[in-house]
């Protein structure tokens, strides 16, 4: 059986990461800090240029465990934490993809910026793409290495992707339906978005 720890991960000067994989395991994703591989049907090893962004991601990981929303923390490692492989589109490509918003589908989103808020998760302006819908529709959360660092209180970034696709002001009016409290904060907080 290969070994994901002959997997490496630099950044250059520019920030750009580069990748040395002699495995046959496959790269599923990567960002800013390290990169992603499927190593099992139920398990990805996220593989970080900096050691100190394992031990974060990681620490964020476990202190977010049992929430439906967080994929399952298996292990933490020099460079590396395994978690939970969540098949699904991300959220930014779902909407793409259906170029519609459901009252169900609109009801996870909201449970899933409320849970993120229940977490003590102050980056709640998270990137679609981190936001993966699984099965039944049900979403995970991932990549936490800022999720507790960086103050970001209102999802602008979700509420600019589904003004873009002309699917905002349908979800505005399930948001009313399903959670008036959360409705009435974002229009007083975000109201541009209210016109």
């Amino acid at each position: 059986m290969e070994d994901f720890r002959s997997i490496y991960v630099t950044q250059t000067p520019t920030k750009e990461l580069k990748i040395h994989n002699p495995t046959n395991y496959p790269l599923i994703g990567k960002g800013k800090q390290g990169a992603v591989f499927k190593i099992s049907p139920e398990q990805c090893v996220k593989i970080y240029a900096c050691k100190q962004h394992a031990e974060i991601e990681g620490r964020v990981y476990k202190s977010l465990q049992g929430s439906r929303i967080i994929p399952k923390l298996y292990e933490i490692g020099h460079k590396y934490i395994i978690i939970e492989y969540v098949p699904g589109l991300t959220l930014k490509k779902y909407l793409q993809i259906k170029g519609r918003i459901s009252k169900s589908l609109a009801c996870e989103i909201l449970f899933a910026f409320k849970e993120m808020k229940r977490l003590g998760i102050s980056r709640l302006n998270v990137n679609l793409r981190h936001i993966i819908v699984a099965k039944k529709r049900s979403f995970k959360v991932i990549d936490h290495v800022n999720s507790l660092k960086h103050h970001e209180p209102y999802p602008f970034k979700l509420f600019d992707y589904l003004d873009e696709l002309g699917l905002l002001r349908s979800f505005l009016k399930y948001a009313k339906e399903i959670d008036r409290v959360m409705y009435d904060e974002w229009k007083v907080t975000m109201s541009k978005y209210f016109k």
